[in-house]
């Protein structure tokens, strides 16, 4: 048996349980790497083809191309290093197992979910000053994720007060998602957008629920969760980037207003 300890940020001397328990079975590095790197490649590869695509517009309609092409590549290099046993440290659970806590993970976040948000919003047509105001809420939201885990103890209140703090904070996006900005929406783009935002709307839902079993309580293994993170990750950005800007036309109708910006 294993005394149980903490290796935090900042969580002082105040531990999760000192009480002896068995350690669970940790996933096996090559299971953990490859589905790591697995993410690296597919995310690099849609950041090539986001550039590809692009070629196909004058420079004032590549916007959501770039955006789309940045906010992959960013996640292709956090899912490299992970894959290399970077950007992680140790994390005890209240009952006082521990895992692979992915910090990098939220650093990716904090960069490429503002610019997911901010794709949408400029797709829809919504207000800049919305949409900035829409992106603050986000970093928020993803802030309040990360200091909880890192910062204090397993069995501590403030990770849940924080957890919900995020959530609220969550709230405001949705709302725009799926009510506020589709009221923008012209025409022409409006069946791409709601398909993308409805998308990005129950994907993102997914987050805070794997959270909570994941690095909240462990009852989902360490194993499964880079698996199921995987997933998300994918289908948030690379998919919904790609359904947002694969259809030329529909990029030339949400671009029209942009002849200004070259």
């Amino acid at each position: 048996p294993l005394a149980a300890s903490r290796t935090s940020v900042g969580g002082g001397g105040r531990g999760a349980s000192q009480q002896p328990f068995s350690r669970r079975p940790q996933p096996s590095p090559a299971t953990m790497n490859s589905v790591l790197f697995a993410g690296f490649v597919i995310l690099f590869l849609s950041t090539c083809i986001f550039y590809l695509l692009s070629g196909g517009h004058v420079e004032e309609k590549r916007v959501f191309h770039y955006i789309s092409m940045t906010i992959t590549g960013i996640a292709s290099i956090a899912y490299l290093v992970m894959a290399f046993d970077g950007g992680k440290m140790e994390l005890t659970l209240e009952s006082g197992d521990t895992r692979d806590f992915y910090y990098i993970r939220y650093i990716d976040w904090l960069i490429t979910t503002p610019l997911l948000l901010l794709d949408l919003g400029l797709f829809a047509g919504a207000p800049i000053v919305n949409i900035l105001f829409i992106i603050a809420m986000d970093v928020m939201m993803i802030l309040a994720g990360v200091v909880g885990p890192a910062f204090f103890p397993a069995d501590s209140t403030a990770k849940w007060l924080l957890f919900t703090l995020g959530c609220v904070y969550f709230l405001p996006i949705c709302y725009a998602l799926v009510v506020d900005w589709p009221k923008a929406a012209k025409i022409g783009v409006k069946s791409t957008y709601m398909l993308t935002a409805y998308s990005t709307f129950v994907l993102w839902l997914a987050y805070p629920v794997v959270w909570a079993l994941c690095e909240g309580t462990g009852a989902i293994s360490g194993e499964t969760e880079p698996i199921i993170y995987f997933v998300l990750d994918i289908c948030a950005k690379a998919g919904v980037s790609f359904v947002l800007i694969h259809n030329h036309a529909i990029i030339e109708d949400a671009t029209a207003g942009f002849q200004e910006m070259k």
